[in-house]
């Protein structure tokens, strides 16, 4: 028994010292690995910060130049340069990495069995800006791995291909779709050529789509889509939906959107619609709007009155002048009612000092920041 034992431990430790040996030989490989590639790469790093400092202009011949086992040591830290750069230098970049090849073996492992080669591979097209690569991109928008999904559409959203709109769109029906935000800010990042295809949209049965494409097109400033966002505003039987078209017609800020606003003020219609229609209209900025707002002052709803208020602070001196009218009346009134400082202010008159004391608070810090 006591064999039986020693010799257990005996294998026991074997087994300890070639685990250990193993991790020391990996730790050591690992490091001679990294310090030739760091050795490899430093010649390339140079020229490619050259080349930046440079904007571009001069050194893309050196930089295509440069052996291959040197520059894929470098082309991390170019690829990382890539996506910060604009203008010129960016577009040099770029010229250097489609002469390399970069963009057509990117194109080709978007078929890769690994999903870290497909979302890398999306990524290094979107970064260059390689607009022939939108049909293959937008066939990852179905990939069975969601973090590739993600990437893909981050990538549509820097080439900035129009004709991704609906692929994008079609994409947010599916059980696991990308994430709203994400979609509406890609879809604004396709610029005014989607607006069409974005109006469109909103007629989607499903009530996520038709959100995600109100808030993109505010995003977009599509001011030419406000008749069709009132719409959905009066008509869409869904509430979220709703309160998106009357945030979003308030970024549009066109003056046609006053109407479809106020009328969604009414009594009848949900707390929820009413405060976003309320915002909406400091949104927009219109004085127009001043003795709707004010109305709402003494609101029920507290979230509807309090929106009305600070809107009126948004619409700039036709919104406060109202707010310190509405301080002032009721001021006159308590004096007149003998109580003074002690009476019962009015649910409007609270309102409107919070308001009224932000916007000191705000006009304070732009003084303060301007000295």
């Amino acid at each position: 028994m006591l064999a039986l034992f020693t010799a257990l431990i005996a294998i026991l430790a074997v087994v300890v010292a070639v685990t250990a040996a193993g991790i020391i030989v990996v730790r050591v490989t690992r490091r001679v690995r990294e310090a030739k590639r760091t050795r490899l790469a430093a010649a390339p790093r140079k020229a490619l910060l050259a080349f930046v400092a440079d904007n571009g202009e001069e050194g893309g011949d050196d930089l295509v130049a440069i052996p291959d086992d040197a520059w894929r040591a470098a082309e991390p830290h170019a690829l990382a340069l890539l996506g910060k750069l604009r203008g010129e230098a960016h577009l040099g970049l770029v010229s250097v990495f489609l002469r390399r090849g970069t963009a057509r073996a990117a194109l080709g492992q978007l078929r890769s069995r690994s999903p870290i080669k497909r979302a890398r591979a999306a990524q290094v097209l979107g970064d260059l800006e390689v607009r022939r690569a939108v049909p293959d991109l937008c066939q990852l928008l179905t990939d069975r791995r969601g973090e590739v999904r993600v990437v893909a559409v981050r990538a549509l959203g820097r080439i900035g291909d129009p004709a991704a709109a609906w692929r994008i769109i079609s994409s947010l029906d599916q059980p696991d779709p990308i994430p709203a935000l994400l979609a509406s800010h890609t879809l604004a990042q396709l610029g005014l050529g989607a607006e069409v295809t974005l109006s469109a949209a909103l007629d989607h049965p499903q009530a996520r789509v038709r959100a995600v494409c109100l808030d993109a097109l505010g995003l977009l400033g599509a001011t030419g889509s406000v008749d069709r966002v009132s719409r959905i505003l009066r008509e869409d039987t869904h509430l979220d939906v709703r309160v998106a078209a009357a945030v979003n017609l308030g970024k549009l800020g066109t003056r046609s959107a006053l109407e479809p606003l106020t009328h969604a003020l009414r009594e009848s219609r949900p707390t929820a619609l009413r405060a976003a229609a309320a915002r909406a209209l400091g949104d927009v900025g219109a004085p127009a709007a001043v003795p709707t707002l004010v109305n709402l002052l003494g609101d029920d709803a507290f979230q509807v009155a309090h929106e009305a208020a600070h809107a009126l602070r948004r619409i700039g001196p036709a919104g406060l002048e109202a707010l310190r009218d509405v301080v002032t009346a009721e001021q006159s009134r308590a004096e007149a009612g003998g109580a003074g400082a002690h009476a019962q202010r009015s649910t409007a008159a609270c309102h409107a000092e919070e308001a009224l004391a932000l916007a000191g608070v705000l006009s304070d810090e732009r003084v303060g920041a301007a000295r």
